[in-house]
């Protein structure tokens, strides 16, 4: 094994008539260390908007929604119950419904959910979204999102009118608070409301639809989703959903859409390990008095395969550490380089007033990194097995002759 492992690193530096093997072997491996690298810092920046697009969701839902089958009149005890369970953080009262929003330009149907705007803070970032007036909601008081005041022209003061589903009457509401989430969604088409105003809005007196709930570890709620029905007894017919039952198919678009980029992506390191290829069948073939003389003086012919295999791993790991040390240091600083360009061509490459994020977000998956390089790999590995089987077919006499 050593002798191969030598001899594959020795014919990497060959002489001056063979330099043109030198340069096809840089070449190639500046190649996989540009598809890794690339394929890193896009990657990274997809787990970073999809966890930020996740904090977006659970900042503004709850992690597990417990919906009672024709509403609860006891929320605060089912409250107190769920306070004993170790695993539960936080718990509010809320009522969902939908409406529709009545004014001169356009007739059009948002969400209406009724908190209690203490507890709220508990089991979300509410709190932390107001970017005017307050939650402090009487019955006929809303917050709206600021993706909703603007396209109707709203603001802290004015009134809007909603027309309640189960009772096809009008109600004027005041606009007492305005908050941005981040995700246009949310502050398009959500409305808060105390839950006194839901339930008069929508004929409900001492009925709320359910408990928000916030636990510890939001990537486990499907245990803790199950261990709730367990636990949670004596409090009537209810059902549990968690925040990515609500958001399932946005999920699994996210996800869908990381793996197709992963694919295409991976295709520039595909293109640069034919130039492993390449590399080796030039090797392969200035080396073929070497490899008959190496088989007549007894060598294997698994040897001889190691030789070359060895040369191209050489090639691709030496690529691949480099593209993995430049992909990890480019995502980390990106927003440097995206500072710099904005710098160069005089405005911002993100508007703040559109993306709501001044930054790229951008997350350096241990498990992610770990899949890039090992593809990387195997690439590699599969670029050098045809030129290191056809250099292991050679017949001895037939190589002595043909020199």
């Amino acid at each position: 094994m050593l002798s191969e492992l030598w001899l594959s690193q020795r014919y990497l530096r060959t002489g001056k008539k063979e330099k043109i093997i030198s340069v096809t072997a840089l070449i190639s491996m500046v190649g996989i260390a540009i598809g890794v690298l690339v394929l890193i810092v896009v990657i990274s920046v997809m787990s970073g908007f999809d966890r930020y697009l996740e904090d977006k969701m659970i900042g503004t839902n709850a992690h597990l929604l417990i919906e009672f089958y024709g509403g609860s009149k006891q929320p605060y005890q089912v409250i107190n119950k769920l306070k004993d369970l170790p695993y539960v953080l936080g718990a509010s009262p809320f009522i969902n419904g939908q409406a529709l929003v009545n004014n001169a330009k356009s007739i059009f149907g948002v969400e209406v959910r009724g908190i209690d705007p203490k507890l709220q803070a508990q089991t979300s970032k509410i709190n932390e979204y107001l970017k005017a007036g307050s939650y402090d909601l009487n019955s006929n008081e809303i917050a709206i999102g600021q993706e909703l005041g603007l396209r109707l022209g709203l603001g802290i003061g004015d009134y809007i009118s909603l027309i309640s589903p189960v009772t096809l009457a009008k109600t004027d509401f005041l606009v007492k608070g305005i908050f941005n989430s981040g995700m246009f969604l949310y502050d398009s088409s959500l409305i808060l409301t105390s839950i006194k105003g839901a339930q008069d809005f929508y004929k409900m007196p001492d009925l709320v639809s359910g408990v928000a709930v916030k636990v510890g570890n939001v990537y486990k709620v499907d245990n803790i989703k199950e261990q709730l029905y367990r636990d949670l007894t004596g409090v009537g017919t209810y059902q549990v959903r968690t925040w990515i039952d609500e958001n399932k198919n946005f999920l699994e678009a996210l996800k869908l859409e990381k793996v197709v980029m992963f694919i295409v992506v991976t295709m520039t390191t595909v293109v640069a390990a034919f130039g492993i290829v390449s590399t080796l069948i030039m090797s392969v073939m200035s080396r073929i008095k070497d490899i008959g003389i190496l088989r007549s003086l007894g060598a294997k012919t698994k040897s001889i395969l190691q030789i070359f295999v060895f040369q191209g791993m050489a090639i691709g790991v030496t690529g691949i550490i480099l593209g993995l040390f430049g992909g990890v240091a480019l995502a980390l600083s990106l927003d440097k380089v995206v500072d710099f360009i904005s710098y160069i061509i005089g405005r911002s490459l993100i508007p703040k007033d559109i993306y709501y994020f001044d930054r790229i977000p951008t997350n350096i998956n241990i498990g992610d990194i770990s899949v890039i390089v090992i593809s990387a790999l195997l690439i590699t590995l599969a670029a050098s097995i045809y030129p290191a089987y056809y250099a292991s077919r050679i017949i001895p006499s037939e190589a002595v002759r043909h020199e």
